[in-house]
């Protein structure tokens, strides 16, 4: 890499393990947030739907605007605009105000994904390998949320965790403000043998079959990711941790989703070289299966069937990236992010106030059947997606990945 593609790959990794941290402070804090509001798991699905469709909501304005006034302004706005709002909760003394501060925050963190990723597209040469790093921090920032917030929410109070992370995202902002934005919107050349869309042949129903299947795997991912540590320490059971609940289901969180970035590195390397529909579809079939193991599990088996469950689940993500990449042409990167990220964080939230709902009502293992039967679905739409990627191509004929050619297999 050049010295502009890494300082470009630093503020990007540094930003993504960010975004994930203020999209999972809440969900290790719940039993907490139980007793200092005297409410229950609904009403905090709720809180987390709200965060999650503004997260969501935004990413559609977000999208339209990385491709017309550039995508670092876009993450410089995202670092300070959550940044500040985080610091904010400290005084508050009310649910209704921590969920109208949270939805705030959510809508920031919503200009990220598509300004972060329409970045790399442009700017970056080794595009599968840069959104397998990129992939690698937020998966990070995925698995270290949970014990980061649950520890230093239990020692220092509920409010602290929002503190800290909101100081640490202002920081990352004046370090963006470093990445000249005349080099990032004008720095974009391809690579030797890079397969180019030709506009002519974008085949709008691949799309529609790519985002049914991407929105609902989003669904699974806040279902799961909100009640998780809830979850794990409610059904781990490690006598000789002397700690309480929170702070145990929030450390074996994490020892799980760690392998998460082992499973996005594993995907970002996979995808320059082999077909990316059908490494989408091998991985989102077999985490089907370690969900519903989670829903009947316990102690190690349950540990197991998470750290798998990451493993596949995250090594969607770069390939998901990469596939729109290649699916729509260079000018219409932001928005296609845009769009990608609405639904699977937007449309996805829903799945946080519906989980809370079977959790009050089934108990916490019902959401683990429930998100697997969405894994189901999308490894349905992905297979319907790895068909027509072979008889509709987006691509121009003699490229790398011209399947009618029989290349690229």
């Amino acid at each position: 890499m050049t010295r502009e593609e890494r300082k470009i790959m630093g503020l990007t990794i540094s930003s993504h393990s960010l975004v994930h941290l203020y999209e999972g402070v809440l969900p290790p804090l719940i039993p907490l947030l139980i007793g200092e509001f005297s409410t229950d798991y609904f009403r905090l699905g709720i809180v987390v739907t709200i965060f999650s469709y503004a997260f969501g909501l935004g990413a559609l304005p977000a999208g339209f605007l990385a491709d017309r006034v550039g995508p670092r302004r876009l993450v410089s706005i995202y670092l300070f605009g959550s940044g500040l709002l985080s610091v904010c909760i400290w005084p508050i003394g009310s649910l209704w105000t921590y969920g109208v501060l949270m939805g705030l925050i959510g809508l920031f963190c919503s200009t990220y994904h598509p300004a972060s990723n329409t970045l790399i597209s442009h700017a970056i040469r080794e595009r599968g390998r840069a959104f397998g790093i990129h992939g690698i921090a937020g998966s990070l920032g995925v698995a270290a949320i949970p014990v980061l917030s649950a520890w230093i929410g239990s020692a220092m109070g509920w409010r602290a965790p929002h503190v800290i992370f909101g100081l640490w995202g202002v920081g990352v902002g004046f370090y963006s403000l470093t990445v000249p934005q005349q080099s990032v919107t004008t720095h974009s050349v391809p690579l030797a043998n890079e397969p180019e869309v030709d506009p002519s042949k974008v085949s709008y129903l691949n799309l529609v079959v790519f985002f049914l299947s991407a929105s609902t795997l989003g669904l699974t991912y806040k279902g799961i990711m909100t009640f998780l540590p809830a979850y794990m320490g409610q059904n781990v059971h490690l006598s000789f941790l002397k700690i309480d609940t929170v702070a145990l289901g929030g450390t074996i969180a994490t020892l799980a989703l760690l392998s998460g970035a082992v499973g996005q590195y594993v995907a970002g390397r996979l995808v320059d070289r082999c077909k990316p529909e059908g490494i989408y579809l091998g991985a989102i079939a077999v985490g089907a299966v370690f969900v519903f193991f989670m829903a009947q599990c316990s102690d190690v088996l349950l540990v197991m069937s998470a750290v798998l469950y990451a493993f596949f689940y995250f090594s969607t993500q770069p390939v998901q990236n990469y596939i729109l990449s290649r699916y729509l042409p260079k000018h219409r990167h932001g928005l296609g992010y845009g769009i990608h990220f609405f639904l699977t964080f937007g449309v996805g939230s829903i799945a946080a106030a519906v989980s809370g709902y079977l959790a009050d009502r089934f108990g916490l293992e019902s959401i683990f059947y429930a998100m697997g039967l969405c894994f189901t679905a999308s490894s349905c739409l992905a297979l319907v997606l790895l068909i027509r990627a072979h008889t509709h191509p987006p691509y121009l004929p003699g490229s790398p990945y011209d399947t009618v050619s029989g290349l690229g297999n």
